[in-house]
């Protein structure tokens, strides 16, 4: 395996390794459960009515009463998974709050998608997110299939909107299909160009599922952009994990923005690796950024580690006596003998850092914590 291939494999060891991606497509979709509905346009008031307006801006706590109120007066399927989903965002809700209106969702949802015509993509999406809930897998396959073949596959797919792309590439991930997944994201980000949604939180999770495609395939501009535009849209949103965003602004040496990226990260996961990785970005703007090659020439950009990190090791006791015979302390100004050594130092850092996705246990090992941190 190439050390490009390695690279590709472990940047994000400390968080979700490539190899586990298709497992964490699926995992990513139930999350999603818990932060994004289903925008629902199967009933014939949708577009008047105000606990379904209240419903597709995101706004569940004012929706939920005018829903209730709605299937006071008649339950469907699709009213009692609303409100089913709405009791899970409630401040400090279980999941379970949900569970009694959905197993009262689910035979109506049936019943419903029986009629002709009924099956819309909002009740299949419906009866997959419920079957998965439930355990059912097999069914969940039933339900997710019978949408992508009935609704994407359908006689009119440029109708879509990116709504409806979204929820697509949600099925393809129950399904776990990957590719198929992927191309309807990136489909529901070109629709939400053209007419943005009600709830501005759909467009900022087609972003990020595709940004985080991107960087899984070290499309680092893209991804990094993607974030930018999902944080936009919706700021601080909680899909953007900030290790990521740092990582790929840090690849593309936009540095100043990796150092704000990477101090949002709480994640115990990776909030280690976010500081000593900040301060590499830290360090590399204060030397006006990365050496393409090393002191002998070869290209920094795909060593192997082996000899990577053997000269890391000789950069850190360079770097560090020019400190030492320049009488150079943190704060001081940076003399230009000192910043050359500082220059090969981070730019080899940076590279062994975008090939393992980890500094702080190399540091340590190696005692050139003081070297990297702040």
């Amino acid at each position: 395996m190439s050390t490009t291939s390695l690279a590709l494999h472990r940047i994000e060891r400390p968080g979700a390794p490539r190899r586990t991606l298709s497992r964490a497509l699926l995992a990513v979709a139930g999350v999603l459960l818990v932060t994004c509905a289903s925008r629902s346009k199967d009933a014939s008031t949708a577009a008047t009515d105000p606990g379904q307006a209240l419903y597709n801006q995101g706004k569940f706590a004012d929706a939920l009463p005018l829903l209730e109120k709605s299937a006071g007066a008649g339950k469907t399927g699709t009213l009692l998974y609303q409100i089913g989903f709405c009791k899970t965002a409630l401040p400090g809700a279980t999941p379970d709050a949900k569970k009694a209106y959905w197993t009262e969702a689910k035979p109506l949802l049936e019943k419903e998608i029986a009629v002709k015509g009924g099956a819309t993509l909002d009740r299949l999406y419906y009866l997959t997110v419920i079957s998965s809930d439930d355990g059912e897998l097999e069914v969940m396959r039933k339900y997710a299939r019978q949408a992508v073949d009935t609704i994407e596959k359908g006689p009119d797919p440029n109708a879509l909107t990116g709504d409806d792309w979204f929820r697509l590439g949600r099925l393809h991930d129950f399904l776990q299909e990957s590719s198929e997944a992927e191309a309807a994201y990136r489909r529901a980000v070109s629709a939400f160009a053209k007419a943005p949604a009600a709830n501005p939180s759909y467009e900022a999770l087609s972003l990020v599922r595709v940004a985080d495609l991107d960087f899984e395939a070290h499309h680092f501009n893209d991804a990094a952009d993607g974030y930018a535009r999902a944080l936009a849209l919706v700021p601080a949103f909680q899909q953007v994990r900030p290790f990521r965003q740092g990582t790929a602004l840090l690849a593309v040496g936009r540095f100043d923005e990796a150092v704000k990226a990477y101090g949002l990260d709480r994640d115990d996961k990776t909030a280690s690796e976010s500081q000593y990785a900040a301060d590499i970005a830290r360090k590399a703007a204060a030397v006006g950024g990365v050496e393409k090659t090393d002191a002998d020439g070869t290209p920094i950009e795909g060593m192997p580690l082996e000899g990577l990190e053997d000269r890391c090791r000789r950069a850190g006791k360079e770097f560090r006596a020019a400190r030492e015979k320049n009488s150079w302390k943190p704060g001081d100004p940076l003399p230009a003998e000192v910043a050359q050594f500082q220059k090969r130092f981070v730019s080899l850092m940076r590279e062994r850092f975008m090939q393992t996705g980890e500094v702080q246990e190399f540091c340590l090992k190696e005692g050139i914590a003081d070297l990297v941190r702040r």
